[in-house]
């Protein structure tokens, strides 16, 4: 048992491995913590080595880390409800009850939407909100002991095989930390727990749920979708099932879909992740989710949503370490959301009848790769910058529009993948609904800000930089930008507007890339008809609010066009030319 590392096989590919592991670190952490002390815990890393997921400890677990006899509660706790006897819950056993955590989640909430528009910061009223704040997990708890799961009594069927046995728990932790003691898996371990300490278990072959076995369920049993049957599903060893009733309170983010009633679950890969880290971001996150409006917890937004706000966690906790003046390179895997987890496993559980949800999809979302290589506090607080305006940006989509739900989706795609040609999609998209919205009357609409658009092509795709940073580029983007947004912005605020609004020149200039001789025509004469307009106010009005377009533009413009691409410079030319004009403090480098 001295031992310093432990395996967990990536058998099923699926948010199940990942619970496992989860599972079997808390162990290990609840056995420091007793052998130790909390505060003097030997450091835990988890690690994707490839074909399984490495749990590391920077001093070897002891043979008396592990006593005979009960030695400490179940990690998970035995839900219970209003229809809940006494005699259900087993003894010795932490509990959550699902009403009363319901209960307060409603309360909570009616106190923010009555104080929505009273300033409570720094007031009681601030004090009273946070006093009424639901755990953070309670999206677990609800989704646990929503009854059309069916997944409370199986759950609680696990959790109270561990109490009810209690007396064996040290067999149990033997049994589990030798199964794992190497990357191939120690069965006779399992063999040996089942001949003793597992005929303490009412169901030693616990039946795989859909809940903590996504691939798995009536139809869908093989880790692979090369087999369709209708038999039972398969059973799981009970030491396994309970290593991930455990881990699902470490990891599992649950969030309830507001348009469709649809669940869905989200579970952080990791890729070289500390420990306590790992709480303290996750618990950071779970807060963050709690706070958002719910009318934004549509499915395409739920999913930008959670991947842009766990790396805002990260960004925080980093920088809320004190990493003021730490030379960033000591820890650079420490530091950078997308070098710690590779993101979240997806799993959609869809209401096809009034009484049972049914797992219909799996997915895995990546984490945005924008962070880049950050060397001090100054390159958090930047990135961090960056990923509010796109929330910003992303909150204010109507994601029931058919263009909404388009543009969020191209956006996902972009977030999820790196796929900057979904950027550009996104952004010709969304010039359109920037127009659309200022002409029904909206006073203001988040646009991206061509700093921020900076930034982020400085962290994602440097190779882009020598395009942004290009004088042409720069003025052409202006005169887009004041042919456009600006005097439509003015126009919705009831101000002055001397020059002509040019609806939809972000869609030609998105449709005419696709060939490029097209695209330099097309711009050519945008360049060339914005100069006139120039001419012809400053004649009639003695006035000129906007710089006019040098020559010289149009070739930097097609010199730009032939060594990328008309379609990559167009994109860009629409995120900046659609982008708010920038601050005074911006105005000597951003267009």
């Amino acid at each position: 048992m001295h031992q310093d590392a432990y395996f967990v096989p990536k058998r099923t590919g699926t948010y199940a491995d990942v619970l496992l592991t989860y599972g079997l670190a808390a162990i290990l952490d609840r056995l420091a913590g007793l052998a130790r002390g909390e505060f003097n815990k030997p450091r835990m890393t988890i690690v994707d080595a490839g074909p399984y997921y490495e749990i590391r400890l920077s001093e070897p677990v002891r043979k008396e880390w592990v006593p005979d006899g009960p030695f400490f509660r179940s990690p998970a706790p035995f839900l219970t409800n209003r229809r809940t006897s006494a005699d259900d819950v087993p003894p010795d056993t932490p509990t959550r009850d699902v009403d009363v955590t319901r209960e307060q989640v409603q309360a909570y909430r009616k106190m923010r939407f009555d104080l929505r528009e009273e300033n409570v910061r720094g007031s009681d009223l601030e004090q009273q909100l946070r006093d009424q704040e639901p755990p953070g997990d309670w999206t677990v708890v609800a989704f646990l002991g929503d009854r059309r799961m069916q997944a409370m009594d199986a759950y609680n069927r696990i959790v109270a095989g561990w109490a009810r046995s209690r007396d064996r728990a040290a067999e149990h932790v033997r049994a589990v930390l030798r199964l794992f003691s190497t990357p191939e898996g120690d069965e006779k371990a399992l063999q040996a727990w089942k001949k003793g300490a597992g005929k303490a278990i009412p169901k030693a072959q616990e039946t795989a749920s859909q809940l903590l076995n996504p691939h798995q369920g009536k139809g869908l049993n093989e880790p692979k979708a090369d087999a369709l049957r209708m038999d039972n599903v398969k059973d799981r060893p009970w030491p396994e099932e309970f290593l991930k009733a455990v881990g699902l309170w470490e990891c599992m983010i649950p969030r309830r879909v507001v348009d469709t009633e649809d669940w869905k679950v989200y579970v952080p890969a990791p890729l070289r992740l500390d420990w306590r880290a790992h709480r303290e971001v996750t618990a950071r996150f779970r807060r963050y989710l709690r706070n958002e409006r719910r009318g934004d917890e549509t499915s395409l937004k739920s999913d930008i949503t959670s991947l842009l706000l766990f790396v805002r966690a990260w960004l925080d906790y980093v920088e809320a370490a004190g990493q003021d003046d730490v030379n960033f390179d000591v820890d650079v895997t420490s530091m950078a959301p997308e070098k710690v987890v590779a993101g979240f496993h997806v799993a959609q559980f869809k209401l096809l009848s009034r009484s049972a949800y049914t797992m219909v999809n799996m997915s895995f979302l990546h984490l945005p790769q924008w962070t880049g290589t950050p060397r001090s506090r100054a390159d958090i607080l930047s990135i961090r910058e960056v990923i509010d305006e796109h929330l910003e940006v992303v909150r204010g989509i109507d994601e029931t529009r058919s263009d909404g739900h388009n543009l969020l989706r191209a956006y996902r795609d972009f977030v999820a993948g790196n796929n900057w040609g979904a950027f550009f999609d996104f952004a010709a998209g969304y010039s359109h609904e920037i127009m659309r919205r200022y002409n029904e009357g909206a006073r203001w609409v988040p646009t991206f800000s061509p700093s921020q658009l900076g930034r982020l092509i400085m962290a994602a795709d440097k190779p882009l930089l020598s395009i942004i940073q290009n004088e042409g580029f720069r003025e052409v983007a202006y005169a887009i930008r004041h042919s456009t947004v600006i005097p439509q912005s003015r126009k919705a605020n009831d101000q002055d507007v001397l020059y002509e609004v040019r609806y939809g020149l972000g869609a030609e200039l998105k449709r005419k890339a696709t060939v490029r001789d097209e695209f330099i025509v097309a711009l050519c004469h945008f360049m060339q008809s914005y100069n006139q307009e120039n001419v012809q106010k400053l004649e009639n009005t003695g006035k000129q609010l906007r710089r006019d377009l040098r020559t010289t533009a149009v070739e930097e413009v097609v010199r730009l066009v032939d060594e990328y691409g008309s379609e990559v410079v167009a994109g860009l030319l629409i995120a900046y030319g659609y982008a708010r004009e920038p601050r005074d403090a911006e105005a000597g480098t951003n267009p």
